[in-house]
């Protein structure tokens, strides 16, 4: 791993050089998952900047394949004209389009996966698409700035009910099988960021942010009180200015390297 730093006043370099984030690194909107990746292990923060589409898609894994094209089959509904119109047909065709079974880890998860998708898609469709507002958006990036640090998240839908000073709706999608509950929201990053941004965004008008979890078919809240927004900001702060002090992006060996996308290129993993 090549880096720089200062030993005894002089400029000491190491031998590998294909791993140095580019000058300017930090001026580009940095992401939740990125600076949770620098907390759990500055190496894999470091590598994920390198790892090329082929590489992630190998290390995906069955749960992300199947969230993948589910999220990919609302989103392309709500990009078409009138998501009602025959809403299920779409969603399925959509699914079988952008399924991607072959990135499971064997036929069996293959089969089971690609069933809970088709079965859930239907539910979504009945339970959701004809009660809901009409989207703004779909798959739409939010941008700006906490604390100084340029941040983007992602909402898959933008909604927006007809009625004067109704709040914007932003919403995310969850497919786990152990769905987060509103104190779980409340104290993840990329939750957090997603409702600062939405706020910022379409700011003076109320904005809620909510997580869909598509197994139960249930929204839930993002819900943080003043002080822990602004406790977040301050966190976010001073987590990217450590990010920005680092120099040996050491690797921090633990249980997150077996679902680790970047471990093909890990010293530490092939030990």
């Amino acid at each position: 791993m090549r880096s720089r730093y200062q030993r005894s006043g002089e400029d000491v370099e190491s031998q590998d050089d294909r791993y140095i984030l580019p000058g300017g690194f930090f001026d580009r909107p940095l992401t939740a998952r990125e600076i949770e990746d620098f907390a759990l292990c500055p190496r894999r923060f470091l590598l994920a900047q390198f790892v090329s589409r082929e590489e992630t898609r190998r290390f995906l894994g069955g749960p992300a394949v199947l969230h993948n094209a589910l999220r990919g089959s609302i989103v392309r509904l709500y990009r078409e004209s009138n998501p009602a119109d025959g809403a299920e047909t779409r969603l399925l065709q959509s699914f079988d389009e952008l399924w991607e079974g072959e990135l499971c880890a064997d036929s069996v998860e293959e089969e089971r996966l690609a069933a809970q998708g088709r079965r859930i898609l239907p539910a979504f469709a009945a339970g959701w698409v004809g009660e809901r507002p009409a989207a703004l958006a779909a798959d739409m990036s939010l941008s700006g700035e906490v604390c100084g640090v340029a941040l983007v998240a992602v909402a898959d839908l933008v909604l927006a009910a007809a009625g004067e000073g109704e709040p914007i709706e932003v919403v995310r999608f969850n497919s786990r099988r152990r769905p987060p509950g509103p104190a779980d929201l409340a104290k993840d990053l990329s939750a957090g960021v997603l409702l600062v941004l939405a706020r910022q965004e379409f700011a003076p008008r109320e904005v809620k942010v909510g997580y869909y979890c598509l197994r139960p078919g249930r929204l839930v809240d993002v819900t943080m009180s003043d002080e822990a927004v602004e406790y977040l900001r301050h966190d976010v702060g001073s987590r990217v200015k450590r990010m920005r002090r680092e120099t040996e992006f050491a690797p921090r060996k633990g249980k997150h390297c077996r679902w680790c996308r970047v471990r093909s290129r890990c010293e530490i993993w092939r030990r």
